[in-house]
């Protein structure tokens, strides 16, 4: 597929006729994207989540999944293509056990049971998830939930994940692997949009940056000139990350990550050796 798996055209939404929440929205996401959705509270970005996944719809413009107009498919067929991994996740978690949680998405699809043990299988190995397969997962703490419910997306397989503050509350561990399985997932063509206020999250994992102000498109740019442009993050009201300071302040290219400061530093230590 070489087209958007997911576009908004002219969307317009509000939870009363007098008060849009989002006003002229248009935007596109492609395959192996990671597109990262900020703002400050209250912008629309969990609204604007609701409107990838089919569970809100526009008052107008359009949605368009895989170059379907999302008005005319239910929640299940959007689903199919768009996973969604909420801030609670316990809102998303309705089964007894791990394992049955995971499989459950599978067993909805039309696969045959090996395709749905190794889609199983999979997600559990890349969220580390094996040893608590019996536990009922209300059970466990808040970073192993949010990795179920990651798992039970992942074992669908959808085009485009959605991730609303996945990274909230996990230890360094554990962030890590979320970052692992982006990486993973745009490696394999898929897409990820992730509403997120953690702005060093950002800079490591988004490949572009939409930002929303007063309901509206502030900002559509890839995740460097974003950072670059302290214009840009003040329109969001958003804060550079720490890297990307550290390297302004060091004269240094702009560093996105722990990769790229040290890059910038070689040709100034080479010079002092």
């Amino acid at each position: 597929m070489t087209g958007p798996i997911l576009e908004l055209e002219n969307v317009r939404f509000g939870y009363t006729a007098e008060q849009p929440v989002l006003s002229d929205i248009s935007m596109q996401i492609r395959p192996g994207e990671v597109v990262a959705i900020v703002g400050r509270n209250g912008a629309g970005k969990s609204t604007m989540l609701r409107l990838l996944n089919g569970l809100l719809r526009p008052d107008a413009g359009t949605v368009r999944v895989n170059g379907r107009d999302a008005s005319d498919m239910k929640v299940s067929q959007i689903a199919a293509h768009v996973g969604t991994v909420f801030q609670a996740p316990e809102q998303q978690i309705f089964n007894a056990t791990v394992e049955s949680e995971i499989g459950f998405g599978p067993a909805q699809a039309d696969l045959d049971e090996a395709t749905r043990a190794k889609r199983v299988a999979d997600a559990v190995a890349r969220t580390g998830l094996g040893e608590v397969l019996q536990s009922h997962p209300l059970d466990l703490d808040a970073s192993m939930r949010r990795f179920v419910a990651v798992a039970s997306v992942l074992a669908c397989e959808p085009g485009l994940l959605l991730l609303d503050e996945a990274q909230r509350g996990l230890d360094a561990i554990r962030r890590e692997m979320l970052g692992r399985i982006i990486a993973e997932e745009t490696a394999a063509g898929r897409s990820i949009a992730l509403v997120c206020h953690d702005m060093d999250f950002v800079a490591r994992h988004a490949s572009r940056v939409l930002g929303l102000a007063d309901g509206r498109m502030a900002v559509d740019a890839p995740v460097r000139d974003f950072f670059a442009d302290a214009a840009a993050t003040r329109a969001v009201s958003v804060e550079q990350p720490g890297i990307v300071d550290l390297s302004q302040r060091l004269n240094l290219p702009l560093a996105l990550n722990a990769r790229d400061l040290a890059d910038g530093l070689a040709p100034r230590l080479k010079g002092g050796a």
